[in-house]
Formats: structure tokens, C-alpha cells, sequence
């Protein structure tokens, strides 16, 4: 028994002992990891945790691997960590991104997933879950157009941000010359501190864009300091330096040494005393500054209160030598994350890292176009090559962009932080599209590169910027709402790189034209249901047919430059009728040609005309089945008035006169779809036929010369109207009357207009009309339109206009060819008057 106890008692000791080890040894490590040496934390936590099972210690080792970027061990301790009840949901994120970062996107994304539930105001998590979707567009963004190299002069340590000075490059770099008696390292990562390297460059081929590469010496052994040195910018004429330093001459609040920027003025060849940066501060950091091509705006970031997350953007103004307040760019660009490393290039983007935007892991290169009241355009990824899974910052790059450096710690580096060149080997394509017709250029028009399928929008000047590869063609498709979208290749074949190749895209304005119209009946302005429409035009073989509604209404769609009459028919009840041409010629906008038709009825119509239009004025006609006559009970026609006018013509025009052709500027909303500058041309058709003197009869202004009968030359223009009529409606059988005035004998006149009439249908039978659909009537002085009759005084003028011809439909043929009377040819009517033989009137 007594063994059994100190058995007991020597375990117990001896567990305590080693409890009381662990303790002591995870207070060190402890202590390490909040003076931020990472290396001696790891050491300890990884001794701890090979002897014991300790959470604190598996959450403080996850953190350590992270802060030094080793993201295989992060990855793996953040999975042992994320599960644990002393886990927190940020945790969840970081061991998403490590997995990201490690290439394991899936998984990360479901961890992103996770972490957006638990803190949904985050919107790094949102970013993120988005960046898996992206990450095969991100890879295959740029094509082929890129080729990266690992510089020579990057050491087995950390070398990065470039930046542009004299003839070379000057860049940040761990790297100590070994015969340096003094090795002073940083504990968070156990490499030397950060000094400031120059190396020369010097290029072997202009057209290739090549460079060989001196050895790297130290930059200024003024500037260099005891601590970190990083981060340089230059003014335009490189008299003035930017730069970042760790603040080695206090701590904040919690015993980190913050960063600060400094700046200094060349005097001769060294650089002058130093100066702080207004806003530098012992409690957060000012770092990684880049100045503006003018050099009155310096860029730089900063963990100061206020921001959005870890470290934000910020800008400042020169103002007469004074920099202005630090201003935040704003939750739309700074995130939760953190947003470093900004550089303007040449043509006014702001280029900066970030891992809170969708990206391919870790620190990505974005960029953002500079607009107007300081305003920053879309930001975008710059996609692979640039970017990898790891972290990816501080690029530079020539005026032209064909050419610069970048910072990445990605796999197959000669250390940590490389230096790589890109080098695009592509040319610049600029697509212009612009107005055919103005040659202004047209923005925000839509362009698509036929080789890849990626859209891009013009700016205000009509153009869109992208890089084609060389030696390559592709086609690029410009659309824009209104207009009908172009096509045009362009080649970068024998082109140098960075060389700009200007694709010009003309669009034609999208004109949308359509012919409508009321069909009507022109005496009584009653809507004709049922009449068949004829459209006809130079440019279509044959002709588009429709027929009227129940409003008489037609619709054709038609094209542009193109000339288009419309035909009106409804046989036996109408004479068909023609349009004057119109044409759409010309057009610059968008048009409606509307187009009226007036039909005059063949036989009283009211019963034929639609239903719609109720009239007060209604007329009942009937048909004799015996003789095929029509009987009018209320005739609609006139009775006597003076013949130059037409109580027929609602609007006197036609195909062979028409009139009243107005413009009006409408919107059309297309549907909903678009809204355009809209025309209408409105255009009345009629017959163009005055009322003859008698019901049924239409007036020919065609008048004779005294005792004459052949055809005067100012009646062949009613002719040719009449010639045209007849082509229209070839089924009609007409009956031309001829009238005299009342001076001569009364036989004599009844022989002169026969002669007069025959004269008439002589003239269409030359013309090509068959003899079968004329008939020849003279009236002699019987019907005249005015009082002018015998014993009566008249002027010249009015015995002039009873010389005169008229016509009416008597009869038509089916497409049988069956001939059926609609009114019997019948004597004039007779007036009983006193005649005069010998009377000098």
C-alpha cells in the first residue's frame, strides 16, 4: 500500500513539474508573439504543443504562421483551431484565405460561407465567397499577352517595391553585405532589416523591351537607418524623396514600433536632412507613399483611426507647400482588409494591393482610373500573370504600361518578397466607335472582342483601350441602343510592342420606319373595314399585301432608302387608289409615314362603308336584280354646284396631286424598349376626281378649244391621272361623256362631243387600253354646270367650262370574266329650252 501512495505521489509530482514547464514556457512565447517576435513564438508554441494538448497555444501558433506568410503551416494549424469553443469567427476567415492562397478554393469558399453567417457586416467574407466564382476568369484574364521574370539581382531574402530613379531602380531589400561586421535582424521575421538598393539597368533591345542588370549597391547611406527603410516614391525631377522608416524613436501603446513617411531634398548629389510627414503619429502607421504625376497629391496608407479596417487609402493635397488633411478613399475601395501599396502611374490610374477585394489570394494588384471632383472609376483585378495565389504588390511601370516591376512572394522565387519584370507582349488597340452620319464619337457604346468574348464600354471620347497580343487578328463587334451594330477586324501582325493601332467602328443610326393609314370613304368619311392594301416599292420584288380593320386601319414595317406607294382597292363599291411615292431617302431619324386614303365609291356606299362611324347622314341603296342597276332612295351625291370644286375630296390630293405633307416630332417608345427622336410624315390620298355634273360621274378637267375636239396639251397631265386610274382598277368599264357649251345648233353639239369623247378613249386606246373597257358617250349641250344655256349672256371663262369631259363606271368585269352593269349608259338628261337659231350668243 505504502508503494502504491508513493507511486501516486511521485506521477503527481512529477505531471506538476511538467505543468509548471509549459506554463513558464507558454508565458514566453507569449510575451514573444506580443512583441511580434514571430520566430521565438513559433519555437516555443510548437515545443508546447509537441508535449501537450494546449488551445491558447494552437490559436497563438496559427497567428504566428500567418503573420510571417508561411500559409502551408497556417492552413494546417487555423484547421485545428477553427472547431475549438475558443475559436473566434475571424478565424474562420483566415483559414479560408490560407486555403485559398494555398490553391484549395472550394474549401475555401465553404469556410467564407461560414464566416459571412457569423459576422455578415463584414464584407471582406462577401468579397471573398464571390472570388472563388472568379477565379477562372482572373486566370484567363489577360490571355498569353503577358511574360513575367524573376530579376537577378533579388536575393534568397525579401527584395520588393520598385521604383523608378535615374537610369535604374530602387527597391527595398533584406539583404546584408557579408562584409558587414554588424548583423542587426528583425525578430518578427528573423531576417535583416529593410534597406533602400539601387541597381542600374541598361537595355539591350528597344523593340523587345529587354534590360541587363548591374549588381545592387546600397542607395544613400543617409537615408539607410538602424531599422526598416522601404517604400520610395520621387517627384517628376527626382529632386525629392518619399520614403517609409519604422518610427525607431518611440512606441504606441502597445510596444509596436509604427511606420512613418519621410522626406528629403537632394542637395548636389546626397540627399538632404529629413523631414516627418505631418500625419505621422506614434499610435498608427503612414506608409508606402507615391506621389501623383503633377506631384501635388501624395497617396499613402495608414491604420489611423477612422478608417475601414487594417490599413486604408489615403490622399493629401499640396497646397503652396502645406499638405493638406489626410482624406479616406472611401468604404468603396478601402475594406475590412487591408488596402497597401498604391502607385499613380503616368496615365492617371491608382494602382494598390489589397486582400479584401476579389482576387486569387492573398495581397491582389488592382487599379482605378482618376475622374473628375475626386471621384475613382470601377476598380478592377489585374488578373494572372500579375496576380497569384500569394501575395502580389507594389507595381510600377513605364509611361506607355507595356513595360514595368512588381513585388510577389509566389512559389519558385530565389527568396521571400521577389522582384519580377512584365513585359506585355501585345500591342494597344484603341476602338473608336463614333456616328456614321455626325462622326461624333459615340460613348458608352458596347464593344466585344470577337477572340475572347470580353465586353468593354467606350469612354466619353467613343473608345475603348485594350491589348492584343502580336502577330494576332481579331474582330471586334461595336453595338449602341439605336443603332445597328458594326463589325471591324483589327491586326497586331509586324506591330511593336506597346504600339497603338486605331480601330475605327462607324455605326448607322438604327432608323425605324413604318407606313400606316386610315382607309375612308370620300363622301361620307366613314372607315372602309375590309379594303385590301397593296404596298409596292423599288425595293422588294413584289408587293406586301394587307387589309383594313374594323377602324380601316393598315400598318406595314418598311425599310430605309427605299421609295414605297400604297394601292387602296375594294372593287366593285370603290375606285382604286394609288399614293404618291414617298420615300424613306434621306431620313436621318427615325419616321411613320402616315398615309390616308380617300376611296370614291362607285356605286352609294354608306352600306359598304364600316359600321363604326355611325353617320346622321345615311343613305339606302338598293339593287334591281333585273338589270344589275342601283336604285339611290337618298342620293349623297351633290346636286349642282360649281365643278371646279369637290364636295368628293375630304382633302383634294392624290397620287396624281397630293397635298398637306407635315413633319411632327414624336417620342416613340418603341414597346417600352428605347426612346428616340420619332418623325411623322402625314400625306392624304384621294381619287383627285371632281363630281361631274350628274350623280355617278366624275370630272376630267380636260376642256376643248371652241368648235374644236382634239386633245389640248394642258389636258394631257387628267389624262395620264385618268390612264393611271384605269391600270389601277382593270376590271372598271368606263363610260367617257364629253359636253359642249350652248352655242351652235343643237344637232351639231350632240356630234361635236361625241368627236370630243372619242378623242378621249382614241388617246387611252393608244395607250394600251382595251376597247372592251371604253365607251365613248357625247352629251352635246344637254348637261351643262352652269346657266349658260341658250339665251343666256355668259362670259368666255363660263362657256368654257361646259366644254368639258367627264366619266363614270358603268360596268365591271370578274375574275371570271363575266361583265356585270353597275349604272346603264343613258341618255343626258333634257333640258327643254327655247332655242335660238341665229342668236349671236
Amino acid at each position: 500500500m505504502l508503494k502504491k501512495y508513493l507511486s501516486i505521489i511521485f506521477i503527481l509530482f512529477f505531471s506538476m513539474n511538467i505543468s509548471f514547464a509549459q506554463m513558464s514556457k507558454l508565458k514566453r512565447a507569449d510575451k514573444a508573439f506580443d512583441e511580434l517576435n514571430y520566430q521565438e513564438a513559433i519555437e516555443l508554441y510548437s515545443e508546447i504543443l509537441s508535449k501537450t494538448e494546449v488551445n491558447e497555444a494552437k490559436i497563438r501558433l496559427a497567428e504566428c504562421y500567418r503573420k510571417v506568410s508561411n500559409t502551408v503551416e497556417a492552413e494546417y494549424w487555423y484547421g485545428q483551431i477553427v472547431n475549438l469553443p475558443e475559436s473566434e469567427s475571424i478565424h474562420k476567415l483566415y483559414y479560408g484565405m490560407m486555403l485559398q492562397t494555398n490553391g484549395k478554393c472550394d474549401l475555401a469558399k465553404e469556410w467564407y460561407k461560414k464566416y459571412v453567417l457569423e459576422v455578415p457586416d463584414d464584407l471582406r467574407g462577401q468579397y471573398l465567397v464571390k472570388a472563388c466564382d472568379y477565379t477562372d476568369e482572373l486566370m484567363t484574364k489577360n490571355g498569353d499577352i503577358y511574360e513575367i521574370e524573376n530579376m537577378p539581382f533579388n536575393t534568397n531574402l525579401d527584395d520588393f517595391s520598385p521604383m523608378f530613379f535615374s537610369e535604374g531602380i530602387v527597391f527595398s531589400s533584406e539583404y546584408q553585405d557579408s562584409g558587414n561586421p554588424i548583423k542587426r535582424t528583425h525578430t518578427w521575421t528573423g531576417n535583416p532589416f529593410l534597406e533602400l538598393y539601387y541597381v542600374e539597368r541598361n537595355q539591350t533591345s528597344k523593340k523587345k523591351l529587354e534590360y541587363e542588370y548591374s549588381k545592387s549597391s546600397e542607395f544613400s547611406n543617409r537615408l539607410n537607418s538602424r531599422f526598416h527603410d522601404a517604400a520610395v516614391c520621387f517627384n517628376d525631377d527626382q529632386s525629392e524623396i518619399y520614403f517609409t522608416r519604422n518610427n525607431y524613436n518611440g512606441k504606441d501603446d502597445a510596444g509596436a514600433i509604427r511606420l512613418k513617411i519621410y522626406t528629403a531634398q537632394k542637395e548636389g548629389y546626397v540627399w538632404g536632412s529629413l523631414e516627418s510627414f505631418p500625419f505621422n503619429s506614434n499610435e498608427y502607421s503612414v506608409a508606402h507613399p507615391t506621389l501623383s504625376p503633377d506631384g501635388k497629391r501624395l497617396f499613402f496608407a495608414s491604420d489611423m483611426p477612422g478608417g475601414f479596417g487594417g490599413m486604408d487609402l489615403y490622399y493629401s493635397d499640396n497646397d503652396n507647400g502645406r499638405w493638406g488633411p489626410p482624406m479616406n478613399l472611401g468604404p468603396g475601395i478601402n475594406t475590412e482588409g487591408h488596402e497597401v501599396f498604391p502607385y499613380v502611374s503616368p496615365d492617371n490610374r491608382v494602382f494598390f494591393a489589397s486582400d479584401g477585394h476579389v482576387g486569387l489570394g492573398g495581397l491582389d494588384i488592382y487599379y482605378m482610373e482618376i475622374k473628375e471632383n475626386n471621384q475613382f472609376g470601377e476598380i478592377n483585378n489585374m488578373g494572372h500573370p500579375i496576380n497569384s495565389t500569394s501575395d502580389d504588390f507594389g507595381i510600377i511601370m513605364h509611361p506607355d504600361g507595356a513595360f514595368g516591376y512588381f513585388s510577389s512572394d509566389r512559389d519558385g522565387g530565389m527568396g521571400d518578397d521577389d522582384i519580377y519584370s512584365f513585359k506585355k507582349m501585345a500591342a494597344k488597340m484603341e476602338v473608336l466607335v463614333y456616328d456614321e452620319k455626325t462622326m461624333e464619337p459615340l460613348r458608352e457604346a458596347t464593344v466585344i472582342n470577337e477572340c475572347d468574348g470580353k465586353e468593354y464600354t467606350t469612354n466619353i471620347a467613343g473608345i475603348v483601350f485594350l491589348d492584343q497580343k502580336l502577330e494576332k487578328c481579331c474582330t471586334f463587334s461595336a453595338a449602341k441602343e439605336e443603332y445597328i451594330g458594326n463589325s471591324l477586324e483589327g491586326c497586331t501582325k509586324n506591330a511593336d510592342i506597346g504600339e497603338s493601332i486605331l480601330v475605327e467602328i462607324p455605326l448607322k443610326k438604327e432608323l425605324v420606319f413604318d407606313i400606316e393609314g386610315i382607309v375612308y370613304d370620300e363622301i361620307t368619311n366613314q372607315a372602309i373595314e375590309g379594303a385590301t392594301i397593296e404596298l409596292q416599292s423599288e425595293c422588294n420584288k413584289e408587293p406586301m399585301t394587307t387589309v383594313t380593320d374594323k377602324d380601316g386601319k393598315y400598318y406595314f414595317k418598311i425599310n430605309e432608302e427605299c421609295c414605297y406607294t400604297v394601292k387602296a382597292n375594294y372593287a366593285p363599291h370603290y375606285l382604286a387608289t394609288r399614293s404618291k411615292e414617298q420615300c424613306t431617302k434621306d431620313l436621318d431619324k427615325s419616321t411613320t409615314l402616315l398615309q390616308n386614303i380617300y376611296l370614291a365609291p362607285v356605286i352609294p356606299t354608306n352600306t359598304v362603308a364600316s359600321n363604326n362611324n355611325t353617320s346622321s347622314n345615311t343613305t339606302t341603296s338598293t339593287t334591281n336584280s333585273s338589270n344589275s342597276t342601283f336604285n339611290n332612295n337618298t342620293s349623297t351625291y351633290p346636286s349642282s354646284n360649281n365643278s371646279s370644286s369637290s364636295s368628293y375630296v375630304t382633302n383634294n390630293s392624290s397620287q396624281y396631286n397630293s397635298t398637306n405633307n407635315s413633319t411632327v416630332n414624336t417620342i416613340s417608345n418603341n414597346n417600352g424598349v428605347s426612346t428616340q427622336s420619332h418623325n411623322t410624315i402625314t400625306t392624304q390620298t384621294s381619287s383627285g376626281f371632281g363630281q361631274g355634273q350628274t350623280p355617278g360621274t366624275y370630272l376630267l378637267h380636260i376642256y376643248y378649244d371652241f368648235d374644236q375636239a382634239y386633245i389640248r396639251d394642258d389636258a394631257l397631265p387628267e389624262l395620264e391621272k385618268l390612264y393611271r386610274m384605269l391600270q389601277d382598277n382593270p376590271s372598271y368599264v368606263l363610260e367617257i361623256g364629253s359636253h359642249t357649251d350652248s352655242r351652235g345648233s343643237y344637232r351639231y353639239n350632240q356630234r361635236l362631243s361625241q368627236r370630243r369623247a372619242e378623242s378621249v378613249v382614241r388617246w387611252l386606246k393608244a395607250k394600251g387600253v382595251n376597247s372592251n373597257r371604253l365607251i365613248s358617250k357625247g352629251y352635246g349641250e344637254g348637261v351643262n354646270v352652269n346657266n349658260c344655256v341658250n339665251n343666256i349672256p355668259c362670259s368666255e371663262e363660263e362657256h368654257q367650262r361646259n366644254r368639258r369631259t367627264e366619266f363614270k363606271i358603268v360596268g365591271y368585269y370578274d375574275s371570271n370574266g363575266n361583265y356585270t352593269d353597275i349604272v346603264k349608259s343613258s341618255q343626258p338628261t333634257q333640258i327643254a329650252v327655247d332655242r335660238c337659231e341665229g342668236c349671236p350668243f
